[in-house]
Parts: structure tokens; sequence; C-alpha cells
């Protein structure tokens, strides 16, 4: 449904399953500047959706892109609204963005869409190794002059990374609609460029090294830039309730601070061709706009956020505070990036309260051993098999009565030919059925 244009809602944000409500939210009609990005040849080369049994690429945004047209363009970062951009017509704005970041959990059913048709569950821990986007980072000043030495300009990118403890969730109403969620830090700090409550923090000196080319009268080549976190950085399931609390949330947001003097009036772009005197080094990302249909976020969050310039320093707009999130803008906007996540337990379910269940690798090669893991907490009887789209069994992979723990289940499906099947398991009065692929 397309959003109308008159959209209000009394917000209700929840924080550890209490809720707390705030002052009514509406959407945020963005008119701040955005420009083309011209995609260059290293980014149309980038393959990173290997695919893998345990770990991979993950690209929301390509879900999204099923759905509905998205527009892509870039957007700019700066660390004050001192700063102004001309527009083509010779308008200036003030208000560039502060900062930009995204909230990912694994289980969104969309992300089956894209990649390698593999979504983890709630149930599933997994390990964030490393995130990617492609940016900008236009230099304009190379050296400045500190106590009378010119000195190499050294700029910083700020990266935070966030837990379900570090994040606020929240739901906004708009009219005709229903509620839609997001999560996002609730507590922008001018002074740390970002959060004051997250799990990681790296600064990354920007050089000249690290520069893209200067835009031309086509728009802006932006770069791929990938960067680790430290080992070990998990991320747990969302299994404690009943209800989805997101617990299995991972977050990350961008800011950048330049070492360069500026004044009110310095200028960090002017695209009607006029001559700038007080130039300054700026950053960008990567993002799209949906000017189509827009997928509504009711079940899952997969959402992006911004921090406008108008409310970095504890303002608000349309009663948003701290950031305002993607899904909240009469067209819906979207980080352009990726995560790269692992699990050693790919694909894990509850079908009851008794037992989990686990099937993996998905899609799996006629040359591969399909993985049919159970774990029992009582002991039961247990039926798994699997079916052909015409309904045929074709494979009978357990049927006997299991006592409690663990149990690991090796199928030789060599016999069987590439294509979709429909694997089913019954424990006591449970039945649940997946589809596997089957691949050549």
């Amino acid at each position: 449904m397309i959003k109308v244009l008159h959209k209000l809602a009394m917000v209700a944000l929840f924080i550890s399953s209490t809720f707390y409500y705030v002052n009514a939210q509406t959407e945020v009609r963005a008119n701040y500047f955005k420009g083309k990005e011209i995609i260059s040849e290293q980014l149309q080369n980038e393959n990173l959706k290997r695919k893998a049994n345990y770990s991979n690429w993950k690209f929301p945004v390509d879900a999204i892109s099923q759905l509905t047209a998205l527009d892509r363009y870039v957007s700019f970062l700066f660390q004050d609204t001192a700063a102004k951009f001309v527009n083509d017509d010779g308008a200036a704005s003030h208000y560039p963005w502060n900062s930009v970041g995204a909230a990912f959990t694994p289980n969104d059913p969309n992300l089956e869409l894209s990649d390698d048709n593999i979504i983890l569950s709630r149930y599933n821990q997994y390990t964030v190794d490393s995130i990617y986007f492609p940016y900008l980072y236009v230099r304009y000043i190379d050296e400045i002059d500190v106590s009378g030495t010119m000195t190499d300009v050294v700029d910083t990118l700020i990266v935070q990374f966030f837990k379900y403890d570090n994040l606020a969730s929240g739901q906004f109403t708009p009219t005709g609609e229903d509620p839609n969620l997001f999560m996002k830090p609730d507590n922008w700090t001018p002074s740390l460029h970002g959060s004051n409550n997250t799990a990681y923090e790296v600064r990354i000196p920007l050089t000249i090294e690290d520069t893209t080319s200067r835009p031309t009268n086509e728009g802006w080549f932006s770069r791929g830039r990938t960067i680790p976190l430290p080992a070990g950085f998990n991320i747990d399931s969302d299994a404690a309730k009943t209800n989805l609390e997101f617990k299995n949330v991972f977050g990350f947001s961008i800011s950048f601070a330049t070492m360069v003097p500026y004044q009110f009036g310095d200028t960090m772009e002017a695209r009607d061709g006029s001559e700038i005197t007080n130039k300054l080094n700026y950053f960008g990302h990567s993002m799209f706009i949906n000017n189509s249909v827009m997928v509504p976020q009711t079940v899952y969050c997969n959402n992006s956020w911004w921090v406008p310039g108008a409310i970095g320093y504890g303002g608000d707009q349309n009663g948003w505070q701290n950031s305002v999130p993607g899904n909240a803008y009469f067209q819906d906007r979207y980080l352009n990036y990726a995560v790269h996540i692992s699990t050693d337990k790919l694909g894990t379910e509850e079908l009851n309260n008794n037992i989990t269940f686990g099937l993996y690798p998905n899609p799996v090669r006629k040359s591969e051993y399909l993985k049919a893991d159970f774990n029992l907490i009582n002991a039961s009887n247990v039926t798994i098999e699997l079916y052909d789209l015409l309904g045929n069994k074709v494979k009978e992979i357990a049927n006997d009565y299991y006592t409690s723990g663990e149990h690991k289940t090796d199928v030789n499906i060599s016999d069987l030919d590439a294509g979709m099947y429909i694997y089913t398991i019954k424990a006591g009065n449970a039945v649940s059925s997946k589809k596997v692929t089957i691949i050549d």
C-alpha cells in the first residue's frame, strides 16, 4: 500500500517488554539533498554473495528490491549543520545528516528472496564477522596549518556496533495501516559523533588513500569498504519467549568527523557551478529510496535510521528524537550495506516446547549429506520424511522412539533428482514442514 501523506499515530516505545507512551511521532519528509551514485566497475565486480553452508553475506536491501522498485542514491554526512550544500538551483541547505545506521535481524522471511535463499531462524545464535558498505569520501583540503606547520589532514570515520541491549524498540502506526516496527539507538551524543551506549566502536583514520573522486555532472563515484569486527562478536538467539523480542538484532552506524576547521557557511559542495573558496571534506554513503509500493515492516525489524542535522543537537522532527527510522519517511529509505554472519546451527527451529530441529545446508548439493538434526527435552516418538512436490514420500529419515538429548542424522540424497522437496517432521502431535532444494 502506498502511504498517504497524513500519517499520525500515538507511538508506544517498548523496551524490555515494557511500553512507554510518548509524544505522537509522524512520518518525516526528507527535504535534504541527495545525489546520483555512479556505480564503479570495482563495485560491479565485487562478489560478496558466495554461497556457504554456515556463513555468508546478507544484503537486506536486496530482499526489499524483490518486493518493490527502489531508486539508488548517495547521501552525505557531516558533523555539524554549519556546513552548507548548494543545490543545482543555487539554493543552500545547512542540514546534512550527522549519522546513518541499520538494524538487522536474520530471521526476516524476506531475506529468503535473495542471496542464497537461506535464512536463519529466531533460534539461531550467530556471529557477525564484518560489515560492508559503499561509501564516498570527497577531499578538498589535504593540508592545514597547525601551529605554523603544514600538516596532512586526517579525518575520522566513526563506526559503532550494537546488540539488543544497545538499541530501543518501538512502533508507529501510519493511518490506515498496521503498526510498523523499528529499532534504533535512543541516545545520540553530539560530542561523541554517535551513541553513548554501544557494544563496540572503531575510529578509522581517513587519508588521501581513502578518497573517492570528486563528483561530476552525472553524480558521485563510490567505493566499497569492509570493516571487520573483533573475533567472537556473538549475537544471541531470540528464543527466550514465545513472542518475538528481537534479541537476535545486530546494528551498526557510521559517522564522520573532519580535522579541517570550519565556520558557519563553509561549503561541502556546490552543484550550481559556483566557485567555492571555503571548501570542506565530507563523507557519504549509498542508499535506496522507495518511490513505489511501500513494504510494511510489521513483524520483523530490518530498518535503517538517520540522524538529521536538525535533531542532532537535541531537537525533534515530527516527534522523533535522536534519530529517525528509515521506514518513518514518506518514501522509505534503506542504507545500502551487507553483514557477514556465521553460525554452526543453521536452520534450527522449535517445533514445540519439547523439540528443536535443524536442516542444513539448504540448498544442498547431491554430493553432500543433508543434515537433519533434532534435540529433545523429553523422550518422544519422532518421524522425519522427505516428499516431492506431488506428495510422494521419497525418503524416510527417522521413525522411532528417541531419548531426550541431541540426535544427529546424515541423509544420503545422491539418489534423488535435483529439485525442490518438502521435509516434514512430526514429534508427538506437532508437525512442521520446510522446503528443501537439492542442486547438482
